[in-house]
């Protein structure tokens, strides 16, 4: 039997990145939960004890979880697979750390506008590498999107300011845009999706776990969080849908489309998550027992998610020419 063509293999990706892209937004709204339930077990604690701790349990299930599902064998990787799973620990570990901090020196909405400057940095760099000048249509598509997530944001301008930080937050933007691309370097064409994820979560797993025991103030706090029902199980539900699912799917069907398309594809995940809080926290609230106030509707979620759509659709007018 022949194999898929290009074209269909091309469209079966943009889907299943699609799926991937909806599931990790909305694992964002439960992880943000789970941070929320995590802080009543971590009194005293600085914010970057509960989110290293918080991360740690989540990328070590995560290898559990790969181990059940392709068995014991998905840690078994080349050289080639584990240079490019320390690449993707090391950058996705490094940037959640700077954009957790630089969080407590902005705003959430300013935070949100500048992580997506990644969008813009992976045409950039692949034009570098290539040394050829970009289609019209990308800039134009990374002007759209970050347009659509400043009105999501609602950044407002007479304020903005680069401080410390917005510098540590578009530092942070720099080291995912570094992942992303790394997905479509051509010497990693060949490794093995669930190797490469299984050998990325086992090392940015223990980076997390090392620096939660070092600022760990009171060592109880290190096991007090698993006595909570609620905390494992928002913590188990935030592994599967916001981190194993869609990165193994990322791991393995990005290569079949564009860094740039991929780029801009994952831009509307604040959409998603945005959408996801209309109505998700309220439900989990009451469950858990955490203060998480649904978030309305509005203008400038739809305004904005209209212009990231038109930003893909140009991009796929590209790629189809």
């Amino acid at each position: 039997m022949r194999g898929p063509t290009a074209s269909a293999r091309h469209r079966a990706a943009l889907v299943a990145l699609s799926v991937a892209t909806v599931s990790s937004n909305v694992g964002f709204v439960l992880f943000k939960s789970s941070v929320l339930a995590h802080q009543q077990y971590a009194v005293g604690e600085s914010s970057w004890f509960v989110a290293a701790h918080d991360l740690a349990p989540r990328f070590l299930l995560g290898v559990v979880l790969l181990a059940l599902l392709f068995g014991g064998r998905v840690l078994q990787l080349t050289r080639t697979e584990w240079r490019q799973a320390a690449f993707m620990a090391v950058t996705s570990f490094v940037g959640c750390m700077l954009q957790l901090d630089g969080l407590q020196y902005t705003s959430a909405a300013t935070t949100s506008f500048l992580t997506q400057f990644y969008v813009v940095l992976i045409p950039l760099w692949w034009a570098l590498l290539h040394r050829e000048r970009p289609d019209w249509r990308v800039p134009v598509a990374c002007v759209l999107v970050l347009a659509g997530v400043a009105i999501i944001a609602r950044v407002d301008w007479r304020t903005f300011t680069i401080g410390r930080g917005e510098a540590e937050v578009l530092l942070g933007a720099v080291c995912f845009s570094f992942l992303l691309v790394s997905l479509n370097w051509p010497a990693f064409a060949g490794n093995r999706a669930e190797r490469t994820s299984a050998g990325m979560f086992l090392l940015e797993g223990l980076l997390f776990a090392a620096v939660s025991m070092l600022v760990c103030r009171e060592p109880a706090n290190l096991v007090a969080p698993f006595a909570a029902p609620g905390w494992v199980t928002l913590m188990v539900a935030s592994t599967i849908f916001g981190t194993i699912g869609p990165f193994v799917m990322l791991n393995h069907w990005q290569r079949f489309i564009t860094a740039t398309e991929a780029g801009v594809l994952y831009s509307f995940g604040p959409v998603i998550a945005t959408l996801s809080e209309v109505f998700l926290p309220a439900l989990i609230s009451g469950w858990v027992g955490i203060t998480y106030a649904n978030q309305p509707l509005t203008l400038t979620l739809v305004t904005g998610g209209a212009l990231i759509i038109a930003a893909n659709g140009l991009l796929q007018l590209r790629a189809k020419r």
